[in-house]
């Protein structure tokens, strides 16, 4: 039975990506900070695991995956919108710790949820791909949101320049806007626009997807509302080789 470890397991996306890997006879164990968390995961199928991944070192996350031993890690913890200070503990700092720790414990195969238009603005050119409205809607998102972004940014500049120590086999998903609707089982993949929303449940079946196409490891791949079957759009990126943050960080 294959099994995976997923980190900030009690989000939205996290317990769509639970669903679909327990019906796909996965063992699912997933990291929460709240035990009070427990019960709902464990409905699920999951196997709750209580530990901060704020206040946990490289050493414990280590003896937790080895624990587990895991086919794949999923990264979709997150601090939310909460304060800039978290922001930085959790989708920054604890991010990187979950990298060294899953090179230290012997795990390749490692999925992190990231987002749409994470990117070094102030060094690195526009995507080519983007349009004036794609422009406008990127000045607007790091308006808002711009400790979060930057977090991503710095973790996910870390797991790709610092892999050759490491050795991961990572997948990048980068969804755009999320909604909670439930999911059309189709999406759009690659070099995408910043304006189509898409559902936390496709997200999540887009992760699932990935975890055994092979032809995604390396790559960071931006997700989408739209037409394509998802298994369909995330290969067809793939085998062309589409990768959104190489050339943006």
């Amino acid at each position: 039975m294959p099994t995976a470890l997923v980190f900030g397991g009690s989000g939205k996306t996290a317990r769509h990506i639970t669903r679909i890997l327990v019906s796909k006879s996965y063992a699912v164990h997933s990291i929460i900070r709240d035990p009070s968390q427990t019960p709902d995961l464990e409905s699920l199928g999951a196997k709750p695991i209580v530990q901060s991944i704020e206040e946990a070192s490289v050493e414990a996350l280590v003896k937790t995956i080895q624990a587990v031993n895991p086919s794949v890690i999923i990264w979709a913890a997150g601090a939310g919108a909460g304060s800039p200070e978290r922001t930085k503990t959790v989708d920054e700092e604890g991010a990187i710790k979950s990298f060294d720790a899953a090179a230290e414990a012997g795990v390749k195969r490692y999925i992190t949820i990231s987002a749409l238009d994470v990117r070094d603005r102030e060094n690195r050119p526009t995507p080519d791909w983007y349009s004036e409205d794609d422009v406008k809607m990127s000045d607007r998102l790091w308006g808002v949101i711009k400790p979060f972004m930057l977090a991503k940014l710095v973790a996910d500049r870390n797991l790709v320049t610092e892999n050759g120590r490491r050795g991961l086999e990572y997948t990048i998903v980068r969804p755009g806007g999320l909604r909670n609707e439930p999911g059309k089982g189709t999406i759009s993949a690659g070099k995408v626009h910043l304006g189509t929303m898409v559902s936390r449940e496709d997200v999540a079946a887009a992760v699932v997807a990935v975890i055994e196409q092979d032809e995604t490891k390396g790559l960071a791949i931006d997700v989408v509302g739209g037409d394509t079957a998802i298994d369909e759009a995330t290969k067809t990126a793939a085998q062309r080789k589409v990768n959104c943050f190489d050339g943006y960080y």
